[in-house]
């Protein structure tokens, strides 16, 4: 076990100090827009890698588990920010980033979108007088 670990922090080492902070920074960013810490992670390393890569890099990069890259590299092709393609004669899958920002603030303005909705949702069923203003002056912060 001693002995994974030091492998894992020595194959860690490929990433520089600013690269990891990087990924750990996207990854508590992506966590608060509700996608797992690991994805965000997986995110930024892909994004900065010049090359497709494979989970057993990825997983070895940004030390977490082959199962945990895998996960997170489904859901960023799922989401539309990652790209798998299959490596010739083999049946390994590499995956690279989505070089484009629509796929996010689609996601984005969606949820915003909900929460609008269900400001005015609220407003309906809100009793006459001081809550049902603050939910008809939140549902209509940007109409």
């Amino acid at each position: 076990m001693i002995q994974y670990a030091m492998n894992m922090m020595k194959e860690r080492r490929r990433l520089s100090v600013a690269q990891q902070h990087f990924v750990e920074n996207m990854g508590q960013l992506m966590a608060t827009w509700g996608l797992p810490r690991n994805t965000g992670r997986l995110y930024a390393y892909l994004l900065l890698r010049a090359a497709p890569v494979s989970l057993d890099e990825i997983a070895a990069d940004i030390g977490v588990a082959k199962s945990g890259a895998s996960v997170g590299a489904r859901q960023l092709a799922a989401s539309g920010l990652a790209r798998a393609s299959g490596e010739q004669g083999s049946r390994r899958i590499r995956y690279e980033p989505v070089y484009a920002l629509e796929p996010m603030f689609e996601a984005r303005q969606r949820q915003f979108a909900a929460l609008m909705a269900r400001f005015h949702e609220g407003a309906r069923a809100a009793p006459a007088g001081a809550p049902r203003q603050r939910l008809v002056a939140m549902a209509n912060t940007l109409e």
